[in-house]
């Protein structure tokens, strides 16, 4: 089976960003083609889920190279074998560095009767607009702008697209699934007319069956508040309630007279959220990761699951929380029966945690030997392809260490960013002991503690809400005793078999 995401807009890297933490807990699928639509190469946002996808690619390649670094094929973490377009992960619709709505249709050689058309559908101000930050908010710009220059013979990303299609035709199942917000310019604009160039290229090239096109559609869950004074295009969010009820109406008539999606996961929030970031586009658009967008990326991975076969009419699924005024790990939902979702996410933020403030400090370069007569170095790490004194290895543990970071600042920012946002009570991660949380710092919300004191140390019994909270001594000894994998090699074996320890 082939799987193929394609995440659009700034919405929608934000639930790439899940995908990715999930995938590195095991929760995705054996294999996953990712690509990004956002003519917004510089926000914020897209470029952090850039950078994890990279990391995680890389990562994952180091880690399971046979007689090398291999956790090995059983192994839970980073099961999902990632791939992306050879270029670039992301598609911009518009390649011009200053690319405006006037100049990707021609305006100027238009006929008049078709000019005054243009006018009747865009001002002066969005036809001139600069494009290169996204479509603020004006899906109408969207999609005039993305089918006017999709040229899929070109891009390596309509590339990826037909060679599923066509395995399609040679009787292998290809699923795709598209996520993004319905309220915004690029997701709004890019979820139906990507959606519907999909299908179109699939009835070209009459490719009857075996194709399976799913949907996360984000509906309005934060507002912000934008300064008076400002004047340019921008995404108002007293307007995403009016843009909304009329994509949800064109959707309506869009499934009664074609069939496109076999399953669409709809997602939204009530209250909205709050956020205290306001900016147009660009890098300093870095919103935090807010639980809407876990369902999201939940919904996209329930799509891939071999379990879901449920493929052959057209679905929209809705998910609901308890109505009282807290989020539990109980309203989270699950992947699929086998597969639960609360479980794995706990378990990578046990390893993170155990991992940076507990083994990463004693495998450096200077401090390693001070280890090599404990029952958990010996076990793993007193081998013949491992020497910590290389740079080749003090290199994949470093790289390792920095993602660990990235999962504790993910699930920590999560869990107090949705909680400020929203006003109610989070039971997800009590995460405030072994971080601190600032949320008017926009690209550095949560700063770790540089060393953990003992008092620290006991707290992580309590890190988790409804959860089975083992300890420190509970991972260390799990580490010591656990059966290990045969098939490991290198560093594979400590870095599997401390996963392993984190239950």
């Amino acid at each position: 089976m082939k799987n193929f995401l394609i995440s659009i807009g700034g919405t929608g890297a934000k639930c790439l960003e899940g995908i990715l933490h999930s995938c590195i807990a095991g929760l995705g699928p054996e294999h996953l083609w990712v690509g990004m639509v956002d003519q917004d190469q510089a926000n914020g946002n897209v470029s952090k889920s850039k950078i994890l996808l990279n990391k995680y690619i890389d990562l994952r390649e180091r880690l399971r190279t046979t007689g090398k670094d291999d956790v090995s094929i059983e192994s839970d973490i980073f099961k999902t074998q990632i791939t992306v377009n050879k270029n670039d992960a992301l598609w911009l619709p518009l390649k011009d560095a200053d690319p405006k709505l006037s100049e990707v249709i021609n305006y100027a050689l238009l006929k008049p009767e078709l000019k005054g058309l243009v006018d009747c559908l865009y001002d002066t101000q969005e036809r001139e607009q600069n494009l290169s930050e996204g479509f603020r908010a004006r899906p109408n710009i969207g999609a005039a702008a993305m089918l006017a220059s999709v040229n899929e013979q070109d891009e390596s990303f309509w590339q990826n697209i037909y060679s599923a299609l066509e395995k399609a035709r040679g009787g292998e199942e290809v699923r795709i699934f598209l996520i993004s917000s319905i309220f915004g310019g690029t997701g709004a604009s890019g979820f139906p007319n990507i959606a519907r160039k999909i299908k179109n290229i699939q009835n070209d090239m009459n490719v009857t069956g075996n194709v399976h096109i799913g949907g996360a559609l984000l509906l309005p869950y934060f507002n912000y508040k934008v300064p008076d004074d400002f004047n340019e295009i921008h995404a108002s969010p007293d307007e995403f309630l009016d843009q909304t009820r009329g994509a949800l109406e064109y959707y309506s008539k869009l499934f009664q007279h074609q069939k496109i999606f076999d399953q669409v996961y709809v997602v939204g929030w009530e209250p909205l959220m709050k956020l205290d970031n306001f900016k147009i586009g660009g890098n300093l658009q870095n919103n935090p990761p807010l639980i809407p967008e876990l369902y999201g990326a939940l919904g996209a991975l329930r799509f891939f699951d071999e379990e879901n076969k449920m493929l052959g009419n057209q679905q929209i699924l809705h998910i609901g929380k308890s109505e009282d005024n807290e989020f539990r790990w109980s309203d989270l939902p699950n992947i699929s029966s086998k597969i639960d979702a609360k479980e794995k996410i706990v378990q990578l933020f046990k390893f993170a945690y155990s991992y940076h403030w507990l083994f990463a400090p004693s495998l450096t370069k200077r401090n390693w030997k001070k280890f090599t007569n404990e029952n958990w170095f010996k076990r793993h790490l007193n081998r013949s392809d491992v020497n910590l004194g290389t740079e080749e290895k003090q290199a994949l543990l470093s790289d390792l260490k920095e993602l660990s970071i990235d999962v504790i600042k993910w699930l920590s920012d999560l869990n107090l960013s949705s909680e400020r946002g929203s006003g109610q009570k989070f039971n997800l991660t009590d995460a405030r002991s072994i971080v601190n949380y600032d949320p008017k710092q926009f690209s550095d919300r949560i700063k770790l503690s540089e060393n953990l004191t003992n008092e620290q140390k006991k707290q992580f019994t309590d890190l988790f809400y409804d959860s089975y909270n083992s300890s420190l001594r509970d991972v260390m000894a799990n580490l010591s005793y656990l059966k290990k994998v045969k098939e490991q090699s290198g560093l594979g074996s400590f870095v599997d078999t401390l996963f392993r320890s984190c239950i």
